[in-house]
């Protein structure tokens, strides 16, 4: 038989004991949980940051596109005016060149005599007027 103050103590000892265990296992275990929270935030905060880039992407590529368009349109613009002056530009030219056709010398004095004739009162002083040098200018035919 074991006297009964050392069977109370060897019971005290392994109560401790068994706290002991108890206590250095609940430590593993809530470390364990706090590796798991901290892997947990880890992958959130991963994941955040991709979604994070997605959006980011998706507005630079949202941005581009926006001025690719803008570019287009400018470019649309600017073509149809240079089509525009083009044009105009080519009709001053027929007009020119059309006007260099019609308007000869002979067809010059043709107009001025034609006017002329309208009217019915003409005062000459002579070739030094200021009329009578502007007609012979005019009508004087260079040969």
């Amino acid at each position: 038989d074991i006297p009964q103050d050392i069977a109370q103590n060897y019971k005290q000892v392994k109560v401790q004991w068994t706290e002991q265990l108890v206590a250095k296992q609940q430590k593993v275990t809530e470390e364990i949980k706090k590796e798991t929270e901290l892997l947990k935030a880890v992958a959130d905060a991963r994941r955040q940051k991709e979604v994070l880039e997605i959006k980011i992407q998706e507005r630079i590529i949202e941005t581009e596109g926006q001025r690719n368009i803008s570019e287009i349109n400018n470019q649309i613009v600017k073509d149809k005016q240079n089509n525009l002056a083009d044009i105009a530009k080519y009709a001053k030219d027929k007009e020119a060149a059309g006007n260099t056709a019609l308007y000869t010398p002979e067809y010059v004095k043709l107009q001025v005599a034609q006017s002329l004739t309208n009217n019915t009162k003409f005062f000459f002083s002579g070739q030094d007027s200021v009329l009578g040098g502007l007609l012979t200018k005019i009508l004087a035919s260079k040969k």
